[in-house]
């Protein structure tokens, strides 16, 4: 009962009852304007665990265990971007 009370006082409220062209354009931009929000929060997100991880990985280049490996890994990365290595 109360339900059906909802449903009637929703369609009632709703001004695109008759113009499913403004329905579908609000549909539209409501789509457009989370995608943009999805995208602009994942970038600013992403971007600070980024930057988190470079400041970390920074601090254990020092190590001289894992710096060592870093810096190798580095050596053989560059040898292959001057080498102009030609991709299969």
């Amino acid at each position: 009962m109360e339900q059906e009370k909802l449903f009637e006082a929703i369609e009632s409220i709703r001004r695109d009852k008759h113009d499913p062209w403004r329905y579908i354009l609000f549909t539209f931009l409501n789509g457009i304007a989370q995608g943009l929000g999805m995208a602009l929060g994942l970038t600013v997100v992403l971007g600070i665990v980024i930057w988190l991880l470079t400041l970390i990985l920074s601090h254990m280049i020092n190590f001289p265990v894992v710096g060592y490996y870093v810096g190798e890994l580095m050596k053989i990365i560059d040898t292959y971007i001057k080498q102009g290595a030609k991709v299969r």
